[in-house]
């Protein structure tokens, strides 16, 4: 891996606590889908690289975000995983909702808690694809481009135990489902950027009307 990005298995930048971890040491808290791991494996072996790390919990270790990365690579036979640890407890700008437009608004459905997401990972009964989505202070975690041949390649595992049994019909509405989501937002960021150029414009009008009064 890059130096600018990790040092000594840390990352340089102090916003990001980013560390190799033994991939056996992580825990899901809900289960992944066959067709997105089956993507995202074709995607990873093509690029030859990870390009974000994935997002645990510090303490206890349980995954928050990519979920399907870490599959992909256990499944593919890599020993080594970068992480980026952040306290899921006790940082209230992590937040969790259940599709990724809450993001910017609240769910309207009973959210799901840190600590039952801990819990889940914990114990092991592990909630359905897709059931969460964490929200973090930043946008994106740091893009690392990890080389694959730093992760200590070893025997492919099984990861079946954590995957959903999904029929190719369950796939295809799976599909449809994502889509929706990816439309949902962005048919509501559509809507706030012309709600914020309309805020702009009405904003230069009043300042107009300000400046023939002669106040500026």
């Amino acid at each position: 891996m890059s130096q600018r990005n990790v040092k000594n298995g840390h990352a340089e930048n102090s916003q990001f606590k980013i560390v190799f971890l033994p991939i056996e040491t992580l825990k899901p808290h809900e289960k992944g889908s066959p067709l997105y791991l089956e993507l995202l494996k074709q995607e990873i072996l093509k690029d030859g690289v990870l390009k974000y790390p994935i997002i645990a919990d510090e303490k206890s270790l349980v995954i928050l975000d990519g979920m399907h990365r870490w599959l992909a690579l256990q499944s593919l036979g890599y020993k080594k995983i970068p992480v980026l640890l952040v306290d899921a407890l006790e940082n209230p700008k992590i937040r969790i909702g259940s599709r990724r437009v809450h993001r910017y608004v609240n769910g309207t459905d009973i959210p799901i808690t840190a600590k039952e997401v801990i819990s889940a990972g914990l114990s092991g009964r592990l909630l359905e694809p897709r059931t969460t989505r964490h929200f973090f202070p930043f946008m994106k975690p740091p893009r690392i481009d990890c080389p694959l041949d730093s992760l200590k390649k070893s025997v492919p595992q099984d990861v079946s135990r954590y995957l959903a049994e999904m029929t190719p019909e369950e796939c295809r509405k799976a599909i449809k489902g994502w889509l929706e989501e990816l439309s949902e937002e962005l048919d509501f960021l559509k809507k706030r950027i012309e709600e914020v150029e309309k805020e702009r414009e009405e904003f230069l009008a009043r300042i107009k009307s300000l400046s023939n009064n002669h106040f500026f």
